[in-house]
């Protein structure tokens, strides 16, 4: 089983040991923290020294994150790099595949299409009970609520991915030079049909991502009267803060960074994985924003 460490920033260097053999350097939620061409350079001259191999993690993009991340690209087809490139949007994979056969593309965990709603670990444990509901309108009033019990043939679909199970998107994958995919670590469990030997997965760990948006719920999270505005000017603020979530409807605390939800799983269960496919560890020493 292949250990990677996936980080976002050169300062998380730290985390760097010897058990990892792969480095992800990057980012996939924000074309706004995408590495500069010198923090790129830096990361190879120290895998280089380390001997580590990279990927380097790319976000989804407009055309001015499309600009930035050609920048990148450009200088390791100059310098006759051969290394994965993590694909979150389906423009940066035709942009790949056009320009630059030395870059690999992988499916990023943004486009494998996973159910990652923490409340599918209650639904797909089937032990909801019926419980009392007061009126709130009418406090003497109470109702009944029976939660409905999900079948088990839709296991597949809510422990699955698109990506994971389809035979038309496997083959559409591997026309387009992918063989890898890459999955989160959901607590509700993993589901997969891989193709053997054509198509292989990577699992995060412990963050799993939620969901993201372009609205950044952060920028402009410590300006006075910055909640009057619908578009908030981005001073990096996901860089200093982290929101944790809670609710009584979720078994999990939501971690909020930037523009991105997550949630954490760290269990591992190697054995489980190397059956359904997975054949690489991406451990995530911090939320990867």
């Amino acid at each position: 089983m292949e250990r990677v460490i996936f980080i976002t920033k050169i300062n998380q260097l730290k985390y760097v040991t010897s058990r990892f053999s792969r480095l992800y350097f990057g980012i996939e939620f924000c074309e706004r923290l995408i590495p500069s061409l010198d923090d790129l350079k830096k990361m190879l001259c120290y895998i280089q020294r380390k001997g580590l191999n990279i990927s380097l993690v790319s976000p989804y993009v407009t055309n001015i994150g499309l600009g930035r991340l050609k920048t990148l690209f450009e200088f390791l087809k100059s310098e006759k790099i051969n290394c994965e490139v993590i694909i979150n949007d389906w423009g940066v994979l035709n942009l790949i595949n056009r320009k630059y056969p030395n870059l690999t593309p992988v499916l990023g965990r943004l486009l494998t299409k996973q159910k990652r709603c923490p409340r599918l670990i209650r639904l797909l444990k089937r032990q909801l009970m019926p419980r009392l509901i007061v009126d709130s309108k009418n406090p003497d009033q109470r109702h009944i609520f029976i939660p409905k019990i999900l079948p088990l043939d839709l296991d597949s679909y809510y422990k699955g991915s698109d990506t994971s199970s389809v035979p038309v998107i496997h083959n559409f994958l591997i026309g387009q030079r992918i063989k890898r995919i890459e999955l989160d670590n959901t607590a509700q469990g993993l589901l997969l049909e891989l193709p053997r030997d054509k198509i292989s997965a990577s699992i995060y760990l412990p963050y799993v991502y939620i969901s993201t948006t372009f609205f950044c719920p952060t920028a402009g999270c410590d300006l006075k009267k910055a909640f009057l505005l619908k578009i908030k000017s981005c001073k990096k603020q996901c860089q200093k803060y982290v929101f944790k979530l809670r609710h009584r409807t979720m078994p999990k605390i939501i971690y909020l960074k930037g523009n991105t939800q997550f949630y954490k799983n760290a269990r591992l269960r190697i054995g489980e994985f190397a059956k359904i496919g997975i054949d690489r560890i991406v451990y995530q020493p911090q939320l990867p924003i």
